[in-house]
């Protein structure tokens, strides 16, 4: 049976009584098929571990869903904590691993551009995880030619951002075309599985588009491909901003976001898209202090920084507690587009930001406005429609600062 006691992180799992321990002792009970798999995986620490060999251990002879799987997952990494959560590692499309504890000499070099604090907190969150798309054994499906990268650049190219908007979803629908067709060709095109991965997400990311699970699960599929044939950091951009805001909570980790975020970060140190996806995951974890100056440092490097700078500027700061400042970043975009479109939320956020600076008279009367002309009536409604921040401080951030405002329950 081995251990009866077995450390995991700050955690321990003890098998006499069935349950976790926090490092004061408290019980951290699990349900009984979460902790049944977490079992497994602490028997067979620091190898793979098949879905089907955890089902079976924790199912028997029932058919199960990779969603119940996955749920369970979740739980293990939610009981384990933000800074452990990153052991319990995930190899795409095979199973799982729960990483023996790293040594000091086992943690990654820090990249020459990164904050200490920030390197240190992400080195911690995500050991192993971001590594395991290097390392893992793609397995018999996984395709083994040499990337090739001919003339995916040059389509990609000819689709400005401009041209990808969420009013009108015909120009991503031939880019999703034409990038089929170069993989025709060139199965192997580590560039155009990327981008075909990104056409997917735009259609479950543009609600207005209606895209939703098949095209999720399309989406992944041609990321992990990219990963597997040695994408660079697109992919793994495009993969953190997937797990940060799936529509499907099953489909949501804000660690794997991180792990994924740190790579693309790793691959690209300069690139700001590659800094703000990681800013965003940061947030996500709980780390908005540790985002503002990656954040800033993304908003440095171009002369226009996009809206969606802005807007992690703005929670970075709002859940750092530095309210004032996240007026400014929200500010900048009230009144262009605030309540509408794609970014209808953010007028929320605003008004959130003004009640925790104090300025309550002014959030009361963003969020009336709001009210007069958005379907989202009461506290919940607005929870409902932030739903990319589940399980996410700052939600609770916004939600309370929407109270202050006078915002009903």
């Amino acid at each position: 049976m081995g251990a009866s006691r077995i450390k995991i992180g700050k955690v321990t799992l003890d098998r006499r009584l069935g349950c976790l321990e926090d490092r004061e002792g408290k019980p951290q009970h699990l349900r009984p098929k979460s902790y049944r798999v977490l079992e497994v995986l602490a028997e067979r620490r620091g190898e793979l571990v098949s879905k089907d060999t955890l089902a079976a251990a924790a199912w028997g002879d029932m058919a199960v869903s990779d969603e119940s799987l996955s749920q369970c997952i979740s739980d293990i990494r939610r009981a384990m904590g933000k800074n452990d959560a990153g052991l319990l590692r995930t190899v795409p499309r095979r199973g799982f691993v729960l990483e023996p504890e790293p040594t000091v000499a086992e943690r990654r070099p820090v990249p020459a551009h990164r904050n200490a604090a920030v390197a240190a907190i992400v080195l911690a969150s995500v050991t192993g995880l971001a590594i395991a798309y290097w390392t893992s054994d793609p397995g018999s499906d996984a395709l083994t030619t040499a990337p090739v990268q001919a003339p995916a650049e040059s389509v990609v190219a000819s689709y400005p951002p401009s041209m990808l908007h969420w009013r009108d979803r015909t120009a991503n629908d031939r880019l999703h075309a034409e990038l089929e067709e170069i993989l025709a060709k060139e199965p192997g095109n580590a560039q155009a599985w990327a981008e075909l991965g990104h056409a997917y997400w735009r259609e479950v990311k543009f609600s207005a588009w209606g895209g939703g699970r098949h095209e999720l699960d399309r989406a992944l599929t041609a990321l992990e491909r990219s990963i597997q044939l040695g994408g660079g950091a697109a992919a793994y951009r495009v993969l953190a901003e997937l797990r940060l805001q799936a529509p499907f909570p099953d489909s949501l980790s804000p660690v794997d976001a991180l792990a994924a975020a740190q790579a693309a970060a790793d691959l690209a140190p300069s690139d700001p898209d590659s800094l703000a996806i990681l800013a965003e995951a940061l947030v996500a974890n709980g780390y908005a202090k540790e985002a503002i100056p990656v954040i800033e440092q993304a908003i440095e490097a171009v002369a226009s920084p996009p809206d969606q700078y802005r807007e992690v500027a703005g929670l970075s700061y709002l859940a750092a507690g530095e309210p004032a400042k996240a007026v400014e970043e929200f500010g900048r975009l009230h009144g262009a587009g605030t309540f509408s479109g794609e970014r209808h939320y953010m007028g929320w956020f605003l008004a959130a930001s003004l009640a925790h600076a104090g300025r309550i008279d002014e959030a009361s009367s963003v969020v009336e406005q709001a009210r007069r002309t958005r379907p989202e009536k009461t506290l919940q409604s607005v929870s409902l429609a932030l739903g990319h921040l589940r399980g996410q401080g700052a939600l609770n951030v916004v939600m309370e600062g929407l109270r202050l405002a006078g915002m009903p329950g």
